[in-house]
């Protein structure tokens, strides 16, 4: 089986050096390596140039300039020539065995359309202690798009995985539409391979862990403090939003609704959240990660009622094959 590795990128040439050097230690002999630059920038073509001349596993290099992680990864799918699609970040770098596990694992169960497997952390400077706190012994902690749920393999038509470290049949992505948006810049429009996620859930597709195939997500400083979690926890509010009213019900009427329950309900903590900000104790972050996620969902209704261009974008089924 065919494989592609497909890594969007976007103004980070060093993380994506850092990536291509590391999948030349994998074992598995043959594959695919195309790296998407969603900048489009001649100063990473010529970077990837450069690394092909030693490289055992050469890249081929995409441009893709308009903004968006999925309109990247759908360039890489229609590109790639591998019956199974592994799609992972441009900070992330990999266990030798990533491939190999994700090959024998679907050649082993025909049935298994999509998978993923453990994202592990990379500090780059030691975690503050109030983050490790935080996280606690979490299986799942998506702030850092870190997760390793299970010990052991698994079949489940509710399975899931993250972009950061996950593989797909190809003829099964194009079948489901592909991504929905999600990062346009600065911008959160969408949710993602979480959307995805709902495409194969609805049609019973059977997704499986693969324990082996593990991905190391590089975490530097800027992302290990509250100001960064806030705007996770804004961008995790988008996707909700996005994910409440993608198959419609865009009325006038329903969204003001909305919008109404949410200031009702969080009022208080959007006063509470700016009386501790900054503050690293347990439940002050859990109050300022609350408020910015819905003030995050009420800035997107809003902009729902105000914009309808932005609304057939939320509307919008298939992003890949349109």
């Amino acid at each position: 089986m065919k494989i592609s590795v497909i890594i969007p990128t976007y103004n980070r040439p060093r993380t994506l050096l850092q990536a291509l050097c590391s999948l030349q230690d994998q074992t598995l002999c043959d594959f695919e390596i195309l790296a998407v630059d969603n900048a489009a920038d001649s100063k990473v073509h010529r970077m990837i140039a450069e690394f092909n001349h030693t490289a055992r596993l050469p890249a081929s290099y995409l441009p893709e300039p308009r903004l968006g992680v999925h309109h990247a990864r759908h360039v890489g799918a229609r590109a790639a020539k591998g019956e199974l699609l592994v799609f992972t970040d441009d900070d992330a770098s990999f266990d030798p065995g990533l491939l190999i596990a994700y090959a024998k694992a679907f050649a082993e169960h025909p049935e298994m359309a999509a998978a993923g497997g453990p994202v592990r952390p990379i500090w780059e400077v030691p975690p503050p202690k109030w983050l490790l706190e935080f996280m606690g012994d979490a299986k799942l902690f998506g702030s850092l798009s870190l997760m390793e749920p299970y010990d052991e393999f698994r079949l489940d038509t509710e399975g899931f995985f993250w972009s950061v470290n996950m593989a797909i049949r190809r003829d099964i992505l194009f079948a489901a539409g592909g991504f929905h948006p999600e990062a346009t810049g600065n911008i959160w429009l969408g949710d993602g391979e979480t959307g995805l996620n709902y495409k194969l859930w609805e049609r019973r597709t059977v997704i499986g862990y693969v324990p082996e195939a593990i991905v190391y997500h590089h975490i530097p400083p800027q992302r290990m403090t509250v100001k960064y979690l806030c705007r996770r926890s804004a961008n995790q509010g988008a996707a909700d939003t996005y994910a409440h009213f993608h198959h419609g019900g865009l009325g006038r009427l329903r969204l003001l609704m909305y919008a109404a329950r949410i200031a009702i309900k969080n009022g208080m903590f959007w006063i509470v959240a700016h009386l501790v900000k900054g503050q690293t104790d347990a439940r002050s972050l859990h109050i300022q990660l609350r408020a910015a996620r819905t003030q995050s969902q009420l800035k997107y209704v809003i902009q729902l009622m105000l914009d309808e261009d932005f609304q057939q974008m939320v509307l919008k089924e298939d992003w890949l094959n349109s």
